[in-house]
């Protein structure tokens, strides 16, 4: 099978230092959300600036792979000093994130808004004037976490599927810090008939469409290779009729975060389903990429986004 990740190590010595070096950061963060929760806004982002260098260093493993990414995506395009600027500034924003999170459950709904504001949120209400219910098209991207804070945060009844963790006290702190922060979270054994159930009341359902699916996914173009790509958002629009609104966060200069709305996407129906669940992912991947490219910096560049390949490139 061809990667651009190289071949998987498998030894025995090599597995469980990967198993070791993932216990130890979860219990790190763990350790983290319960003494930093307080922290004041302004020195919680300094130290994830902070963090996010240091974690850099600590594993190279994941900086190769930051790398690996944006020369799949922008290797024609941009020299190798630039991809290293970029993936140092991704790790600092992402270091951010983390802080922003861990600080969530202790913020109250007014201080969210006063570190958010929308773009377009007229596009939003009117996707909801149509009574079909809303999926929010969104990605990795910004800060996902506070995108979604801010929209329960003004009341509008937000429900977002989630990828369980291996470990069972992070799945737990995950998701008792969004249900905190005002949203409804389903894992995704439960995912089609919580979501369901939200479109139908005409409410909002988030996902993220921005990683690999595997063998359950569909081989749509992303910055011009071909990914593994979830098809449940174009699934669920096609079902329902509900619309498909991106929505994308963004870091200010000054760590506030803007929520960008764009308008609906417009439903790809032919009547021969299998073609149309690939062509409205299709479109949809086309419309995350474009605003990863407006924002290189903040998108989760250490996923192997292009690990799955299709059945062509496997001969």
């Amino acid at each position: 099978m061809s990667t651009y990740y190289g071949p998987e190590k498998s030894s025995r010595l090599y597995q469980w230092h990967r198993r070791l070096q993932t216990r130890v950061g979860n219990a790190v963060l763990l350790w983290m959300g319960r003494r930093y929760a307080h922290l004041p806004a302004g020195i919680a982002r300094r130290l994830g600036g902070g963090l996010g260098s240091f974690m850099r260093h600590l594993s190279p493993r994941h900086y190769r792979i930051v790398l690996t990414n944006l020369r799949l995506a922008f290797g024609e395009e941009k020299d190798e000093r630039e991809l290293r600027r970029i993936a140092d500034a991704c790790y600092r924003h992402l270091g951010k994130c983390l802080m922003e999170f861990i600080r969530l459950p202790a913020m109250s709904a007014e201080e969210i808004k006063r570190v958010t504001d929308y773009e377009g949120r007229e596009y939003l209400d009117e996707a909801l004037s149509r009574g079909k219910g809303v999926i929010l098209l969104t990605a990795h991207l910004g800060n996902w976490e506070m995108v979604g804070a801010r929209i329960a945060a003004d009341e509008y009844p937000l429900t977002v599927i989630a990828r369980a963790q291996r470990d069972d006290r992070l799945t737990a702190y995950i998701r008792e810090t969004r249900r905190h922060a005002g949203m409804r979270v389903v894992h995704r054994e439960e995912s089609v008939r919580a979501s369901l159930r939200a479109l139908r009341n005409n409410e909002l359902v988030g996902i993220l469409l921005d990683q690999n699916a595997g063998d359950d996914g569909i081989f749509v173009e992303f910055f011009g290779r071909l990914a593994s790509t979830a098809p449940g958002a174009a699934a669920f629009a096609l079902r329902t009729g509900a619309a498909v609104v991106p929505t994308f966060g963004r870091r200010n200069p000054d760590d506030s975060h803007t929520i960008i709305f764009k308008p609906a996407c417009p439903l790809i129906r032919t009547g021969d389903l299998k073609h149309d669940i690939a062509a409205n992912t299709a479109h949809y991947t086309k419309v995350i990429e474009a605003q990863i490219r407006a924002q290189p910096e903040q998108w989760f560049w250490l996923h192997k986004r292009w690990k799955s390949r299709p059945p062509e490139e496997q001969e």
